[in-house]
C-alpha cells in the first residue's frame, strides 16, 4: 500500500462554492443594491435566504421569495472558519456595514477500510488497415474498471453562521441572518494499485 495526502472528495467553507440556508430577519426597512445594480427597498419581515460564497472575495444573499432577489457583498477574504469579521460599506459595495461570526465543530470518525471502485490505463495493441493493402500496429490506453482497497475516515463539520446588517457606521441592526452547513467528507489516507 502507499501513503498518500489526505484527499478531500468533498470540501466546503464559507469562502468555497458552498450555499448557506438561513432565515433573513429584517427589523428596519433596508436598501440593497440588487445584482442587476438596482437600489431596492426590503420591507419588514422574516424571509427564507442563502448565502451563496460564489469566491473568497464575493458572496451573494439570495432571498426565496417571489423575486428571487440577489444581492452581492465584496469582502476581503477575511471570514475566518471560527470567530467574528466585520465588513464595512466601503468594502462590500453596499450601502451598509455587516458583522458576523462563524462556529465550525469538526469531528473525525475511526479509520475504516474498504474496498472502492476505481479505473486504470491497459495497453493494448491496435491494429488498423493502411493504404497498401498492409496494415499496422500500434499500441493504444483502454480505460478499464477495478477495485482498490482503502484506508478512510469521515470527516463531520457543522458549520453555523450569524450575520447582521448595520445601517453605515451605526451599531443599529437593521436586519439578521442565520445559517447552519452541514456535510461530510471522506479523507483517503492509503490505497492499493487499482486492479
Amino acid at each position: 500500500m502507499k501513503l498518500l495526502l489526505p484527499v478531500m472528495l468533498i470540501a466546503l467553507s464559507l469562502v468555497g462554492c458552498v450555499k448557506i440556508e438561513g432565515q433573513l430577519n429584517i427589523s428596519k426597512d433596508l436598501k440593497l443594491v440588487n445584482s442587476k445594480g438596482v437600489a431596492h427597498l426590503l420591507k419588514v419581515g422574516t424571509y427564507s435566504a442563502d448565502i451563496d460564497a460564489q469566491s473568497s472575495k464575493k458572496f451573494t444573499l439570495r432571498l426565496n421569495n417571489d423575486s428571487d432577489e440577489k444581492f452581492v457583498f465584496s469582502h476581503s477574504g477575511n471570514i475566518p472558519n471560527n470567530g467574528p469579521f466585520s465588513i464595512s460599506s466601503k468594502v462590500s459595495g453596499q450601502p451598509v456595514d455587516l458583522n458576523g461570526d462563524v462556529a465550525t465543530v469538526v469531528k473525525n470518525s475511526n479509520t475504516h477500510s474498504a474496498t472502492q471502485s476505481c479505473t486504470y490505463q491497459v495497453a493494448v495493441q491496435v491494429c488498423y488497415p493502411d493504404s497498401r493493402g498492409g496494415r499496422f500496429c500500434q499500441i493504444e490506453y483502454r480505460m478499464a474498471y477495478g477495485t482498490q482497497w482503502i484506508n478512510f475516515y469521515d470527516r463531520e463539520t457543522n458549520q453555523h453562521v450569524n450575520l447582521n446588517v448595520n445601517a453605515v457606521n451605526s451599531p443599529d441592526v437593521s436586519a439578521d441572518f442565520h445559517g447552519d452547513l452541514g456535510y461530510v467528507e471522506r479523507i483517503i489516507t492509503n490505497e492499493t494499485r487499482c486492479m
